[in-house]
């Protein structure tokens, strides 16, 4: 049984493993002088292994990758080490399996790493795991001993549901800039502006159509751009909407994971709200009976992984619970590795 727990790129143990592996690299190779050194730029975690007595024991990091600018998102995995004492028990597996939670937490769509033909084993846990070969990158193309391969992993996506005048949108803000101060690949939609466009169908008078169309049209191109993470405000009305967010937000990896969490606050609080938005008039008293119409909705049909109140809660705050519910990384208060 091991442990594993992030570390800075700079800590004793996970240094005098590098070096340790530099010597049986270079050893294997045949380049006894061979070093490799470790940039800082870019690291989204370095992981050491600790076994039951606390002692180091193997280690690997996770940076984004400098050498697909083409592929934004594409995280690289390099140091992946194991004292030879401690192989053949599956430590190694353990600290993939770490670090592709990381890579996923972090909104990373697509992994990669670069082993060689005198790693046959490395080789073969990377083939085990889902990795694929793939041409060799990097300063690893001119090396005819590379191995380079990568593995893909499916978007996530957080829909923050509620009625009008919880605070979706502020909530979903929020979240983007809890995450991206972290350093994570997150994108957010405003799903109510997809849908802002006169006269309504009679028989879609809340232009869920057009809404389902826009959010089907951008959901590749959010892929494309390496946005691991999504962040979607939007009321849920259709129980079947979460299956409808796993299938537009798929990729060649599978459905979207997807999470809803609903916002809530006290009926004159969304009354306020609404009024600030709409002070007089028909628009207004339309706002506030959509409002409790939606609120009694979303009661009813109960969908969601969690609910977050609103209410005299700061919107970061508000985030970090929503994160928390929705089984995200909440950063700062969890161990990205863990």
């Amino acid at each position: 049984m091991i442990s594993v727990q992030s570390v800075g790129a700079d800590d004793p143990r996970a240094v005098a493993l590098w070096q340790e592996l530099d010597a049986e690299l270079g050893h294997r190779y045949g380049e006894p002088e061979l070093v490799t050194p470790i940039s800082p730029d870019g690291i989204v975690v370095v992981i050491l292994a600790l076994s039951e007595a606390d002692e180091p024991i193997g280690t690997v990091l996770l940076r984004w990758s400098r050498d697909h600018p083409d592929r934004p998102g594409t995280v690289e995995i390099k140091r992946l080490y194991v004292r030879s004492e401690h192989r053949g028990h599956g430590h190694a597996r353990v600290m993939m399996g770490a670090i592709e939670r990381a890579a996923f937490r972090v909104g990373a769509t697509r992994l990669v790493l670069a082993t060689g033909q005198a790693q046959p084993e490395a080789v073969a846990l990377y083939t085990g795991i889902g990795y694929t070969r793939i041409p060799s990158f990097g300063t690893h193309a001119a090396d005819a001993r590379s191995i380079c391969m990568a593995k893909s992993l499916p978007t996530r996506l957080l829909v923050v549901n509620g009625a009008m005048g919880a605070g979706k949108t502020a909530a979903g803000s929020a979240i983007v800039d809890v995450l991206s101060d972290a350093g994570v690949r997150v994108a957010f939609i405003d799903a109510d502006t997809l849908c802002q466009a006169r006269p309504e169908p009679v028989n879609d008078p809340f232009q869920q159509h057009l809404m389902w169309l826009n959010v089907t049209a951008l959901a590749p191109i959010y892929r494309a751009r390496g946005y691991g993470c999504v962040v979607v405000a939007r009321a849920v009305e259709d129980p079947e909407d979460r299956n409808r967010y796993a299938r537009v937000f798929a990729s060649r990896v599978g459905p979207a994971q997807v999470s809803v969490v609903r916002v809530t606050v006290a009926d004159e609080t969304r009354v306020e709200r609404l009024t600030a938005r709409e002070p007089v008039g028909r628009r207004r008293d339309l706002s506030i009976a959509r409002s409790r119409e939606l609120d009694e909705i979303l009661d009813g049909i109960d969908l969601d992984d969690g609910v977050v109140a609103t209410d005299a809660t700061p919107s970061q705050e508000v985030a970090r619970q929503i994160l928390d519910v929705a089984g995200w990384w909440v950063p700062g208060a969890e161990n990205l590795a863990q």
